[in-house]
């Protein structure tokens, strides 16, 4: 089979195969000037999940640090 005959062959199948909803036909070349048709199937897609909700973040909690640390920078920071 030549190219031509490869790529009018993809062409008919497409239209006229029962598969034409779910694959493709591409030409693909064998040996030098051989040419065949490769069937493509696409995969069945998942089902959608549904959707989730993010759960709220909790609220932030306070600073643990000692006053002195927290509001001057540590023991020995100076302002």
């Amino acid at each position: 089979m030549t190219r031509e005959e490869a790529v009018a062959e993809c062409r008919r199948l497409a239209s006229e195969h029962p598969d034409a909803a779910t694959h493709s036909w591409l030409p693909r070349e064998l040996d030098g000037d051989d040419w065949t048709v490769a069937k493509v199937g696409l995969r069945a897609a998942r089902p959608l999940a549904t959707a989730q909700e993010a759960k709220p973040r909790p609220p932030q909690a306070n600073d643990p640090r000692p006053p002195m640390w927290r509001d001057v920078g540590g023991p020995y920071g100076a302002a």
